[in-house]
């Protein structure tokens, strides 16, 4: 029986470490009104603290890649527990700019090799065909985050001080550790498990000589530079431009984290059913994303920001199931995990550098509709870049 239900426990650990490392990296964006005056900070300083969590995460994605592979998940995510967990804590000590900033940029390099690894517990407990399935849960994590973060943050910073929000979002990884002490284990030995090695500069060439894995690569920086950014911006927008308290922006933010977590399944099932053709299906998810995004950024009506968040938790998420599955099919299949670690990290420049370009807008106009503009020309610069991707003929493969 238990070993019947270890495959259940290792998924349950590695989407509690990939839920988690969204809620420390999100913790931020609900109390940055807040945060920022008791800090006596800017709003592109304040976009500053996400870009700086982003510093760190992009800088361990492939290296968490190699070390998931050399010594195996189960190391990996326990480290990546326990960094992720003390220095986002800590952050509720923070009294200066730059020793926040550079709590951030550590809580970042604890959350790099969490995907990875996850994806290889994965692969090391699920058989093909209920591999998809539980890919699918563990990706509703990432969504789930934005809710969780939603619900509580704001709740705790009004009653308890934004610092407790951070202690409390500090705790969930420490406790997620003692969690998979117990219930984390791998199957299959390191030597018989992990791949044959092959020159990395060899998989690199024949990646950028790929047209369509650079465009991909392309259209998801402008993709992830609107979602990210959006997540960044949105509670402030709704606080100070709509005037919602923090918590009532909260429970918006919170319906835009549900949609996105219901959209994700729904159009891995579309897309198959229309027989995968993914380039007509990202041009026109991508090509609604800028307009919702310009609707949300100057609605004036309180009531009526409830249905566009909705909508745009759908547009801001949706594209990314069938973004993933394409950078898949655009490779050779032995270059399917370096595609996967180098295209991630190429879109999480996106996410590295919006926040605090969008700040620094919000700033020169004291406008929220030139930021979401800002944001807008993203999903626009990526339905154009994926006008020129070249998709192959459906396969059986």
């Amino acid at each position: 029986m238990r070993k019947h239900w270890m495959p259940f426990g290792v998924l349950f650990v590695v989407w509690s470490a990939f839920l988690f490392s969204f809620v420390d990296r999100l913790t931020w964006t609900p109390i940055i009104p807040l945060a920022s005056r008791d800090l006596n900070i800017s709003a592109a300083q304040a976009g500053g603290y996400m870009t700086a969590f982003y510093i760190g995460y992009v800088m361990t994605q492939l290296p968490g890649g190699y070390l998931t592979d050399r010594f195996g998940y189960r190391r990996v995510l326990l480290i990546s527990f326990l960094v992720m967990g003390t220095f986002t804590a800590a952050m509720g000590s923070v009294e200066h700019y730059a020793s926040g900033f550079l709590l951030r940029i550590l809580a970042g390099m604890g959350s790099g090799a969490v995907f990875s690894a996850g994806v290889r517990a994965i692969f090391d407990w699920f058989r093909q065909n209920s591999r998809a399935t539980a890919m699918g849960f563990f990706m509703t994590a990432s969504s789930l985050g934005v809710t969780v973060v939603n619900l509580f943050v704001p709740s705790v910073s009004h009653r308890f001080g934004w610092h407790t929000a951070f202690y409390t979002a500090g705790l969930f990884p420490l406790v997620g550790f003692c969690i998979a002490l117990f219930l984390l284990k791998e199957r299959t030995p390191k030597t018989e498990g992990n791949r044959v090695r092959r020159p990395f500069l060899q998989d690199l060439k024949r990646l950028l000589s790929n047209r369509n894995f650079l465009l991909l690569g392309l259209a998801g920086f402008f993709a992830m530079w609107a979602t990210w950014g959006t997540a960044t911006w949105a509670n402030s927008y709704l606080n100070q431009g709509l005037h919602l308290s923090l918590v009532e922006a909260g429970y918006v933010m919170s319906l835009f984290g549900i949609a996105s977590i219901l959209c994700k399944p729904l159009i891995g099932i579309l897309s198959d059913w229309i027989g995968g053709r993914h380039k007509a299906l990202l041009i026109l998810l991508l090509g609604l994303f800028g307009p919702i995004l310009i609707a949300f950024g100057t609605n004036q009506s309180a009531p009526l920001i409830y249905p566009l968040a909705i909508l745009l938790g759908i547009a801001s998420y949706i594209y990314s199931p069938i973004m993933n599955t394409a950078v898949g099919e655009a490779v050779d299949r032995d270059l399917v995990g370096t595609a996967t670690g180098l295209v991630n990290t190429i879109w999480q420049l996106g996410s590295l550098v919006s926040p605090v370009v969008v700040g620094t807008v919000i700033d020169a106009t004291r406008n929220f509709f030139f930021g979401f503009l800002t944001l807008a020309a993203g999903p626009v610069l990526g339905t154009i870049t994926l006008l020129f991707f070249k998709e192959k003929p459906a396969t059986s493969r």
